[in-house]
């Protein structure tokens, strides 16, 4: 890929680099970095300079220092990008296997209505066009699932492999219309496999490596960009999906926690010729991306969305939305929601805070006592936000891409029906997730325990983990796994009915029943469970929009009852 990258740059650069067409001055170039932090930059409160690319993009742009992501998970972020909508809005709540509604409309659509050229190139399979994130690019370059590398449950490519598409691209375009250009970047996503050259310049720690290392592969994008004077016409917009706690408040990276180590995120636009270079310290959300950008392309403003443009004068007594429910779909803790305005920030749980603007979240602060109006106000916010008017779903993600790669890996989609997930308001006894660093802590160590056959020390720590808390589903998916590889049919039968109680149903847990019953002898429980199976692939493909696969998964269904 990059040998033919390489190919059409030279291509492009012999025949054109004389007299280049002029860039149109509404095109814009949109990066999205995952997993980076906010302070990962000077401009937004980091310590060193890891990357010189984005800090002088950042010194010309207006820096948005307040801003947030609306869940610290890659896919809810993206469909909120590109659709101004919040995640109950728009219906992605977690990183599969849902997909966003085509009843969406998305930056990129409204572009290519309007001539503009659209091409989008990501790093990781979590963006599959399965899931709906390639709406309006008519150009899309994804990771294959074949000969990508593989880091730990994710399916990706690193930046030089992204931004060598990008290039080639942009040197193979028609230069006679505007364009919106997409490159989303995974590479600080753990497990941290930056160079060791990379690393050193980050002082040592593999994670701020990753930024090194991304940083340096941008730099090519930017120098042929500045060739062609892109960046004296037309728009740079720079924004990061979610960050990473590295340690913060016990938690190691990302998706359970809404701390602002994961929700504060870098977010700036660089206008032509980089003027009106500043900050900007009004609170805004990656939800305000597609509005803003729609603005500088000189698109139709969107309307019923919950972004604003960041171009606009700010407005007065503005908040923002959040949540988090990735514990609550695997360990069953309660929900989490909140509000981030200029008077603080406010997070619904079973464990609910009030934290004043100027506080550091480090601190234990429980202002909800003094702080009882404010904390009241962020619920009626919260509450018109999960009000408000919601796409309609369209089901999950289909399987004929990434889905089933992301299934063999353990990432998104695995087989199982969405969720319906609880109201984030409502009073709840679970435990929050803030209280249970310690269960993450003990389920962690367990599945690293199967991942390398000690099962029998996997068993016994699962066994502890769901006495203590037994609605956990991630717990009993791993413990009937262990206890599968181990033989111990009896026990695992236990496990898996208890599973089958939860939602969503999971194709995996008839199917390791099948293998049980059949194990034991028991040919009338293994025919029940395997007609389960079947009722699920014929829903889950009815969902996913594959007619013809769930039609026949029906016949034979109707077959296998008629015996």
């Amino acid at each position: 890929m990059e040998r033919g990258a390489r190919i059409l740059l030279l291509i492009a650069f012999a025949v054109g680099c004389s007299e280049p067409e002029p860039v149109d001055a509404r095109s814009v170039v949109l990066v999205t970095l995952d997993t980076t932090r906010a302070d990962a930059l000077l401009a937004f409160g980091g310590s060193r300079e890891l990357a010189p690319t984005l800090e002088t993009l950042a010194r010309e742009s207006i820096r948005f220092v307040q801003a947030r992501t609306v869940a610290p998970l890659t896919l809810p972020s993206h469909a909120s990008m590109f659709t101004g909508l919040y995640p109950p809005r728009h219906g992605v709540r977690n990183n599969g296997p849902a997909s966003l509604s085509r009843d969406a409309e998305t930056l990129a659509e409204r572009a290519a209505r309007a001539n503009f050229q659209t091409a989008g190139f990501v790093g990781s399979l979590a963006l599959d066009r399965a899931y709906g994130t390639a709406q309006g690019f008519e150009v899309w370059s994804q990771p294959t699932g074949r000969d990508d590398r593989v880091r730990g449950q994710i399916c990706d490519r690193g930046a030089r492999e992204v931004i060598a598409d990008a290039r080639a691209w942009l040197a193979q375009r028609d230069r006679t219309r505007p364009f919106l250009l997409w490159v989303h970047l995974f590479d600080p996503h753990a497990p941290y496999v930056a160079g060791p050259e990379c690393v050193e310049r980050a002082g040592g720690h593999p994670y701020w490596g990753e930024v090194v290392a991304l940083d340096a592969e941008l730099a090519r994008l930017f120098d042929d960009l500045r060739r062609e004077q892109f960046l004296e016409r037309g728009t740079v917009c720079v924004a990061g999906d979610h960050g990473e706690a590295l340690g913060e408040h016990g938690e190691d990276t990302h998706g359970h926690h809404v701390w602002d180590s994961t929700l504060r995120v870098p977010l700036f636009v660089r206008l032509k010729g980089g003027s009106d270079a500043r900050d900007d310290a009004r609170i805004a959300s990656v939800v305000d991306v597609a509005p803003t950008l729609a603005q500088a392309m000189r698109l139709s403003p969107f309307s019923g969305i919950d972004g604003r443009s960041l171009l606009d004068a700010p407005s007065e007594g503005r908040g923002v939305y959040f949540e988090s429910l990735a514990g609550w779909a695997r360990f069953r803790w309660s929900p989490l929601c909140g509000w981030a305005s200029d008077e603080g920030k406010y997070v619904h749980s079973t464990s609910p805070r009030f934290t004043l603007s100027d506080e550091d979240e480090r601190r234990d602060v429980d202002s909800l006592t003094s702080r009882a109006a404010e904390a009241q106000r962020a619920r009626a916010a919260l509450r018109a936000v999960l009000s408000a008017p919601r796409l309609a779903a369209d089901g999950l993600a289909p399987s004929e891409s990434g889905a089933l790669a992301l299934a063999a890996l353990g990432y998104g989609d695995r087989g199982e029906l969405e969720p319906e997930y609880p109201d984030p308001l409502e009073a709840s006894s679970l435990p929050s997730p803030d209280a249970s660093l310690d269960e993450y802590r003990a389920f962690s160590a367990a599945i690293a325990l199967a991942a390398t056959a000690r099962h029998e020390l996997a068993v016994e720590r699962l066994e502890e983990l769901l006495e203590r808390n037994p609605r956990s589903v991630s717990a009993l998916d791993e413990l009937a796994a262990s206890l599968i590889a181990l033989e111990r049919w009896q026990r695992a039968v236990e496990v898996l009915l208890e599973r089958r109680e939860h939602s969503p149903e999971r194709l995996s847990t008839e199917q390791g029943l099948v293998q049980c019953y059949t194990s034991l002898g028991d040919a009338r429980g293994a025919r029940v469970h395997a007609l389960r199976a079947l009722e699920l692939l014929v829903e889950i493909h009815r969902r996913r929009g594959e007619l013809e696969r769930a039609a026949n998964f029906q016949a034979l269904l109707d077959a296998e009852r008629g015996r």
